[in-house]
């Protein structure tokens, strides 16, 4: 059979089917594979030992049909794994699919699978199921809104939540190089498949098209094992699949997405059991929490619900703490059912659900927003005097004789309020003869211990809504329902000529959001023109660095010497985000590209910046432009770049550099490399970088500040990690991300990582956690100072060797991808000639390294020389010497 098959043409598809018992779908299935628009493929149909017809009819349909080929075990298997890895066994195409029996393909589903992964070249490519029950899941609209292509699961971590293995095509290679096959022995085996697919992957690509129909028979004779919640045996088969995984994420050393894997644990699949609680028996129940407990507690803390909906963080709360009491109370009140005990309390405004028995962190987990109100509407009466009707109001697990309740009746044109009356008999009623035009929307408000809570009246919540219309002799009264579902009576003109004054009134009163916005640019621009005509004032100074995102920087140093010198100027900073920036001594904070800002652009005489203002505002020609630049050049730059830029670029670069009128440079290699890469014609001050006096001088009281500012003390050993970004490169996060994790368990006891990342990539570490002895310093304002507190550097291509170099401290150059960075991006100089310190392309390399600093000595005399070429004349003066140059001239 293998000779034969060797001389078969190998097909480019494979698509495994598996069936068992699907005698009314598998041909529906089959077809859909037959009737494809791609046919380079082969289909083995894996026949689980059904008991009725489906061997049958599966025979009888691929006798005229040479692609297809069927194999029936001689006994079932209990689940899906053994039939598909049967499949995977004897198939032989490129790429292969799998199909269940009673699911079928879009037409194109094959086609489109088998384009993407030969364009992408992918370890497999996902494309959308879609349920016929027309269930939406909320997840597959943010993982298939659009096309992504060669991303991972370390930088997407979405992914993991669709977890399906049947609306996806796999590379062979990547399947054999894996060993990859379904997990024998359990169900809900698609959980670890694809679970160890997404981290085994070098690549996965996302097409936003519908592949898979998921035909879900919720009323089925034979439920399909996903709708068999009610066995408790289903329960515990998806708490074993979730334990193999979490178990090879141990294995694969990639516990710090641990997290992630239990969001999706808690956000799906146990939400699919708290949603069908009530449905359980009492054995069920007890069995139940015992298991949830056992597994929430191996691989969570109740942390892991802190910023889950209101619901779930209460429902997962609950189970972790094991109160089943409180938990079947709670899931009555959330079904609007009676609770057992009274479980609502409040402190002040702030209300809690009660645990049976209350602990330390139960007012940080059992919050709710409000206690849940419900009420009904019926036997509702409007004439042209009186409105009417009978309510029932409850407020589930509260005491109700806390409880006083009233309603109200709002004008939503003018404002006017009409208060309730109610009768003994307990009808509401309210006096409407003095109505005014306008609609009246309803709500209930109840008072609970000093709170207000209102509930705007719902058609949802009213019995038999009536038809009512009463006239006099200019109104009429009638019962109205908004596009929003909202209960009002609509008062109204019914006469056409009072209809149009009393609209013409209304548009006078509430202006348009689009005309107010209109009227807001027209009166920015007039402003504008206005501001730029005003005079420039000879004493005012503004400052900026990194486009307002920071206080640092050279702008940093020249601000503090110009104000420490006593000089009499107005000095302003822009910031992205004023209010959370400190900025000591007299300077106005304005915020970025505000119209203050703009004001003070167009009237300060002197502008300081380290990347580009200019395109804020036309710089006049009596105001001076400091450009300070914002490091030393290795990568090529402006028209130096490898790949040109384009003509908006080039005009833009143009637009900002003929707006200097000074450029700071720390050295005569840096003077030459921008003047050609940014075509600068004008002056250039060799003074060094006002930035750098700090690492001249080197005070102690900065060192302790930035100490005391991350909890360290002058005993630790700090190795600064500074690599830089690779726009390229989307998985270039996840490479630093792991090289960290092994940083840290590699490291020494007393031993600190001061993490600095590119500002793109600080926002998405923000969202992990990191191990104890690994700091995030991304956000710290001013990586200056970090420097001085930092006993080592490890970087890679970032100009921060440049400045960090002048402290003749050792410098690891980490760059794994020394070769790729040179062919993208070019460079200026040989860099591993000239660099100041090991060039390392592994991070064992680099680890080896930090835990045998003394070999670092070695490379003195290459840091001696990096810093002779590149800063031989700093001094510390450089501050002084800039505003010597261009303050002290008027």
């Amino acid at each position: 059979m293998v000779n034969i098959l060797q001389k078969i043409k190998q097909p480019k598809l494979s698509v495994v089917v598996i069936a068992f018992n699907n005698e009314l779908y598998i041909e529906e299935a089959l077809d859909s594979i037959n009737e494809q628009t791609f046919q380079d493929f082969e289909v083995v149909v894996v026949n689980d030992f059904s008991t009725d017809r489906t061997g049958e009819l599966i025979d009888r349909y691929i006798e005229d049909k040479p692609k297809f080929r069927a194999i029936h075990l001689a006994e079932n298997s209990g689940g899906c794994s053994t039939p598909r890895n049967t499949g995977i066994e004897n198939t032989t195409g490129e790429y292969v699919m799998f199909l269940d029996g009673d699911d079928w393909y879009t037409i194109t589903a094959c086609e489109k699978m088998v384009e993407a992964i030969g364009r992408t070249k992918s370890d497999f490519v996902a494309g959308q199921a879609i349920r016929t029950n027309n269930y939406e899941i909320w997840y597959y609209n943010q993982i298939y809104s659009k096309e992504r292509i060669n991303i991972n699961i370390r930088e997407f971590t979405m992914l993991l939540f669709d977890s399906m293995s049947t609306n996806k095509i796999y590379n062979r290679i990547f399947l054999k190089k894996h060993n990859l096959r379904f997990p024998e022995g359990i169900h809900y085996e698609d959980v670890l498949f694809t679970g160890q697919a997404y981290f085994l992957a070098d690549s996965v690509s996302i097409i936003p098209e519908p592949i898979y129909y998921w035909r879900v028979v919720e009323n089925a004779a034979v439920k399909s094992i996903s709708n068999r919640r009610f066995e408790f045996e289903n329960f515990e088969n998806r708490i074993i699949s979730h334990r193999y995984y979490d178990n090879f994420l141990k294995e694969i050393d990639a516990q710090q997405y641990q997290g992630f894997k239990n969001n999706r644990f808690l956000r799906h699949d146990l939400k699919l059991y708290t949603n069908d609680y009530l449905l359980f028996d009492e054995d069920y129940k007890v069995r139940f929490h015992q298991l949830i407990y056992e597994y929430l507690h191996e691989v969570m803390d109740e942390y892991a619900f802190i910023r889950l909906n209101e619901r779930d963080r209460i429902l997962y709360y609950l189970l972790y703490i094991g109160d089943k009491e409180a938990f079947d109370d709670y899931i009555a009140y959330i079904n609007e059912l009676p609770t057992k005990n009274n479980r609502i309390y409040n402190k002040g405004q702030s209300y809690y659900f009660a645990a049976t028995v209350p602990g330390k962190n139960d007012e940080k987990f059992l919050g709710i927003q409000r206690p849940e109100i419900q009420y009904a509407i019926f036997d509702i009466h409007l004439d042209y005097e009186q409105f009417s009707f009978n309510a029932e109001v409850e407020v589930n697990s509260i005491e109700p004789s806390e409880i006083k309740e009233y309603w109200m009746l709002r004008n939503r044109q003018t404002g006017a309020l009409l208060a309730s009356e109610k009768s003994a008999k307990g009808i509401v009623q309210f006096n409407v003869k003095e109505m005014t035009a306008g609609n009246y929307y309803l709500s209930l408000y109840v008072k609970h211990r000093g709170n207000l809570h209102k509930e705007l009246v719902k058609n949802t919540s009213v019995a038999k809504l009536p038809n009512i219309e009463v006239k006099d002799d200019n109104l009429a009264k009638g019962i109205f329902i908004n596009q929003k579902n909202s209960f009002s009576i609509r008062v109204l003109p019914f006469k056409t000529w009072d209809m149009l004054k009393w609209k013409v009134s209304q548009s006078k009163l509430i202006p348009s959001k689009e005309k107010s916005e209109r009227k807001r640019t027209v009166y920015q621009n007039l402003v504008k023109k206005f501001i730029f005509k005003l005079p420039v004032r000879s004493q005012w100074v503004l400052f900026e660095s990194h486009m307002g995102k920071q206080y640092s920087d050279s702008p940093k140093y020249l601000y503090e010497h110009l104000f420490k010198s006593g000089r009499k100027y107005k000095y302003i900073w822009s910031f992205q985000d004023p209010d959370q920036v400190e900025v000591p001594g007299p300077a106005i904070k304005v915020k970025r590209n505000s119209l203050k800002h703009f004001y003070y652009l167009n009237r300060a005489k002197y502008w300081v910046d380290n990347q580009g203002i200019a395109r804020l505002a036309n710089k006049k020609e009596n105001q001076v432009y400091i450009q300070t630049w914002h490091g030393t050049p290795l990568k090529k730059m402006g028209y130096d770049q490898k790949k040109t830029p384009n003509k908006n670029e080039l005009a833009g670069l143009k637009f900002q550099t003929e707006a200097w009128d000074y450029l700071i440079s720390p050295n005569r290699y840096t003077s030459e490399i921008l003047r050609r890469g940014f075509r600068y014609g004008g002056e250039i001050l060799e003074t060094g970088y006002p930035r750098n006096d700090l690492l001249i001088h080197q005070p102690e009281t900065v060192k302790q500040k930035v100490q005391q500012h991350f909890g360290l003390s002058s005993d630790h050993n700090v190795i600064l990690y500074a690599p830089t970004f690779r726009d390229w490169d989307p998985n270039s996060f996840q490479r630093v991300l792991d090289d960290v994790q092994k940083m840290s368990r590699e490291i020494g006891g007393n031993t600190i990582i001061l993490l600095r990342l590119h500002y793109l990539l600080s926002e998405k570490i923000s969202q992990l956690e990191l191990p104890g002895n690994i700091i995030n310093a991304s956000n710290y304002q001013d990586i200056q100072e970090l420097y001085l507190l930092a006993d080592l550097l490890v970087t890679d291509y970032s100009s921060v060797m440049f400045d960090y170099a002048l402290l003749k401290r050792p410098i690891i150059l980490y760059c794994y991808d020394l070769e790729e960075y040179i062919t993208r991006r070019g460079m200026y100089f040989d860099f591993a000639e000239l660099a100041p310190g090991p060039v390392c392309q592994t991070i064992e390399e680099v680890l080896y390294l930090i835990n045998h600093q003394d070999e670092l000595r070695s490379f003195d005399a290459a840091l001696d020389r990096f810093v002779a070429e590149f800063g031989s004349i700093e001094d510390g003066q450089a501050s002084a010497k800039v505003v010597e140059k261009i303050f002290n001239h008027k």
